[in-house]
């Protein structure tokens, strides 16, 4: 008890360590340990640093340790006390940096002229400030095993139940017989229909080309959910999120992580396994299934999780984005948004060259479910009218309704490429499903009908589309696959969509 009053060094110790693991248990399951280990030595590092330099203006090591305790816990927990006060204040001026940031920095000089003009530093402030701690420690702890108890049961799924696989009964149908299945999404291409109105575009060109190759092709889709991985998600797991908070909610990293997660462990995955298929998953997000050397988005998630907390990455993400991209913006970031845009298209043809290399018409072989994810007609747009590319230094400066028709002219040339190499080169017995994983989602004013509405065509090689009708959601259409060429009874679910709130 002595020493919990005596010294502060222990409050400046233990801030850290709750820093890194409160941020630890708000991604727990997807931060690594050695990320933490890495900020770690950086802020003890930093600490003690400073801890030197207040020794040469001769403050005592009782003053020093208190104000290196306040100024640490303003740049480490600056954007959790913003959050609070934007909560609070609803944005109102209060919110806002020009009045917060100084408010904070007075405060900050307020409290250190306090501490350094003081006389002596009363016992009980230090004790009280020690226990804080010691019990914000503690709870941190307790967390961690709460969290990893849950994470034990849901596998960190935003869908955790594997409800049809875990009664699944096989029929024991041999391998040769078992159709292949190419699953291609392309990301918010709308259907025809929302084509025609908001954009006065006929896109019966593509669809004619599909039904002419023995493709159903239904008019009237909307998708489930309005964010992508809500969305594939839920078509994998032929359920929809049963959480409902997290369902209609993608502002919290945590819930989005989860829902990747959910892209390659769930209940279609888990059943094809069962069946004995090969699994490709060529899509740019994080997977349980291969490494296909695609950028990985929504990774950033992760990895900025610690510093976005912080005083320096605040501002960073909340107000260096305005002189780069916004009305402010000075800075040439224009090295950056090449590589992003390069990145993208290296990406899109990465996906159809090994989309291509998975086309196999041996018959000895296992049967294949491929899952190919495009971002063509995804912002930002990077194609023209004419099948080049826009110039990449006015891209931003494009509105993405303005070219969103120009990347589905692009799109249905890729379709139709992808189709015509399956159809040649792989086996006659293989489902050919192209999505659009929910529609067009730029034109904020025009209600949240224009959200839904997505591209959809299935390819079943008997032809025979009695068990689709024309106003299937993607989360009844691996139902009526494993009905129809896997013989099971699953029922179908009541088509119905959800807006997810974005940031």
């Amino acid at each position: 008890m002595l020493m919990l009053k005596k010294t502060a060094m222990i409050s400046l110790l233990l801030l850290p360590i709750f820093f890194l693991l409160h941020n630890y248990n708000e991604l727990f399951g997807f931060i690594p340990v050695r990320q933490i280990i890495r900020y770690a030595i950086i802020i003890y590092s930093l600490i003690l640093i400073s801890y030197f330099v207040t020794k040469l203006f001769n403050i005592t090591s009782s003053k020093s340790t208190l104000i290196l305790f306040f100024l640490s816990l303003f740049i480490l927990l600056f954007g959790p006390f913003h959050s609070l006060i934007r909560i609070i204040a609803f944005k109102s001026i209060l919110s806002t940096y020009k009045f917060f940031l100084p408010l904070c920095g007075i405060l900050l000089v307020i409290i250190i002229r306090k501490i350094i003009k003081a006389s002596v530093i009363p016992g009980k402030n230090i004790l009280f400030l020690n226990i804080v701690m010691i019990c914000l420690v503690l709870g941190e702890i307790v967390m961690v095993l709460v969290n990893n108890a849950e994470m034990q049961k849901t596998g960190n799924l935003i869908y955790p139940y594997k409800f049809l696989c875990e009664k699944y009964i096989s029929k024991k149908i041999p391998d040769s017989s078992k159709p292949d299945i190419y699953f291609l999404v392309f990301d918010e291409y709308t259907n025809n229909k929302t084509l025609k109105k908001l954009w006065n575009f006929n896109n019966d060109s593509i669809t004619n080309w599909l039904s002419f190759n023995g493709f159903y092709v239904p008019a009237n889709t909307k998708s489930n959910y309005t964010f992508t991985s809500y969305s594939i998600s839920s078509t994998f797991n032929m359920d929809y999120i049963q959480d409902s908070k997290k369902s209609a909610d993608a502002t919290i990293p945590l819930n989005i992580l989860q829902s990747i997660q959910s892209l390659s462990d769930n209940e279609s995955f888990c059943i094809l396994k069962k069946e004995g298929y090969k699994i490709r998953f060529l899509a740019p997000f994080r997977n349980s299934i291969e490494d296909n050397k695609q950028e990985r988005y929504f990774d950033d998630l992760i990895d900025d999780q610690i510093y976005r907390q912080t005083l320096p990455g605040s501002i960073r993400s909340d107000i260096l984005w305005n002189f780069k991209t916004g009305k402010l913006a000075v800075i040439n970031d224009s090295a950056n948004q090449s590589e992003n845009l390069n990145q993208k298209i290296k990406s899109i043809h990465y996906t159809i060259q090994e989309i291509k290399f998975t086309a196999d018409n041996s018959k000895n072989r296992k049967p294949q479910f491929v899952y190919g994810h495009f971002l063509i007609t995804h912002g930002p747009h990077i194609f023209d009218s004419a099948g080049g590319f826009l110039p990449k230094k006015n891209i931003p400066d494009y509105s993405m309704y303005k070219t969103y028709i120009a990347q589905v002219m692009h799109a249905n040339k890729v379709i139709k490429e992808i189709v015509t190499h399956i159809r040649q080169y792989n086996r006659a017995n293989t489902i050919i499903i192209i999505e659009g994983d929910h529609g067009f989602r730029q034109l904020r004013n025009s209600g949240s009908a224009v959200y839904f509405p997505n591209f959809c065509a299935v390819y079943f090689p008997d032809k025979n589309y009695s068990l689709l009708y024309d106003s299937i959601r993607p989360i009844n259409t691996f139902r009526i696959v494993f009905n129809k060429f896997f013989y099971q009874d699953f029922p179908l679910l009541k088509d119905s969509g959800i807006v997810v709130k974005e940031n």
